[in-house]
């Protein structure tokens, strides 16, 4: 869908250490299959905590591009896909965000979305629906936070070819100009792969509440054993292609036009076989050696990944960027944005990333 006067007016980001995997627990150390160098850690924080510090920065982040006073986001989602992100039970998360970011009373709803890992790139899509239907509202804010940890989720063996991080991020969307215009959003579902990370397990009974290591290694494994991988291939080359395509035509652009593409930050294998591949693309148009510093963040990842261009300037005015969503069960998000503006003052927003790492060669330092 193409959109017109639709705009990224704020983003912002929150991590915690970053964590050599090398410094980590050698019998845990997954670096040959995930060639991933460094995981961000969040030793004291919760993920209410880190989406609380992303959407300061967010908030931080539309005040350098405007004098007017802040509006107060009419709607507000909030996402965390793992059960250790989420808090305790019969609780909103999405209301004690707000509260925590001093956020007013007033009209418009919080709420959660899940759609796992796609939650916030296809929040975006979500929310360019609301808005385009709903004139009396003019601002969305969209927050996801992430701890991930043992003894319940290991962030290196958890799954398979995905080392996970702890962080958070946020983003505002708005009818204003800001940093970027939203020019066009496709989604596409395929539920026949919800299979993929249930694998052969049973659901809980009723009134009992999930508890001990999360086994998503093992499910995969039941359902591979039981389909192949080529037919899981397939059918997400096929979900990657039909949002591209659709967004990129419906935003009157080329692949190749496009400066960036931020992708889930999946081990190096995973990236090339599920992202790179179907796309026709290679890695340095994707922010890969940074992600393989910071780990999957559910789906922060793009959003972390989009603060880090803007705050290191390694986008200007007039670059497209492509930010793709891919989360389980299974469904594919594409956003395709135009840059407008780089402020100054972002840098103290940036991402950390433990030195030394490998940038794109034309990305400044």
């Amino acid at each position: 869908m193409h959109w017109s006067h639709l705009h990224l007016r704020g983003v912002g980001a929150a991590l915690g250490e970053i964590v050599a995997v090398d410094d980590l627990e050698p019998s845990r150390t997954l670096h040959g299959a995930t060639s991933q160098r460094a995981i961000s850690i969040a030793r004291d924080s919760t993920g209410m905590d880190l989406a609380v510090r992303a959407g300061r920065n967010a908030l931080a982040s539309m005040a350098i591009t405007t004098t007017d006073p802040l509006p107060v986001p009419d709607l507000h989602f909030h996402t965390a896909i793992w059960r250790g992100s989420r808090g305790i039970d019969f609780w909103s998360r999405a209301a004690y965000i707000r509260s925590r970011l001093g956020l007013p009373a007033g009209r418009g709803i919080a709420s959660e979305l899940n759609a796992m890992s796609n939650s916030l790139v296809g929040g975006i899509d979500i929310s360019a629906r609301v808005l385009a239907g709903s004139p009396d509202l003019n601002t969305v804010l969209l927050t996801g936070g992430e701890t991930f940890g043992p003894p319940a989720f290991d962030h290196l063996t958890a799954d398979h070819g995905i080392a996970y991080g702890d962080g958070g991020s946020a983003l505002i969307l708005g009818r204003h100009p800001g940093y970027a215009t939203i020019l066009a959003t496709s989604s596409y579902t395929d539920p026949t792969l919800e299979q993929l990370h249930r694998g052969n397990h049973h659901f809980a009974p009723a009134g009992t509440t999930e508890h001990g290591i999360e086994r998503i290694h093992e499910r995969k494994r039941q359902y591979t054993d039981l389909v192949g991988t080529d037919s899981i291939t397939r059918r997400n080359h096929d979900g990657i292609r039909a949002v591209i395509d659709e967004a990129l035509r419906d935003a009157e652009l080329d692949l190749d036009q496009l400066r960036w593409v931020l992708l889930p930050h999946y081990g190096r294998h995973l990236l090339d076989t599920h992202c790179l591949q179907p796309l026709g693309i290679t890695a340095d148009r994707t922010l890969c050696h940074a992600g393989d510093q910071w780990g999957h963040i559910g789906p922060n990842d793009q959003i972390i990944g989009l603060t880090h261009l803007l705050a290191r300037g390694a986008v200007a005015p007039g670059d497209y960027v492509a930010l793709l969503g891919i989360g389980i069960g299974m469904t594919w998000t594409a956003v395709i944005i135009r840059i407008d503006t780089v402020a100054t003052g972002l840098c103290a927003l940036a991402p950390p990333l433990r030195w030394p790492w490998r940038p794109p060669a034309d990305m400044p330092s």
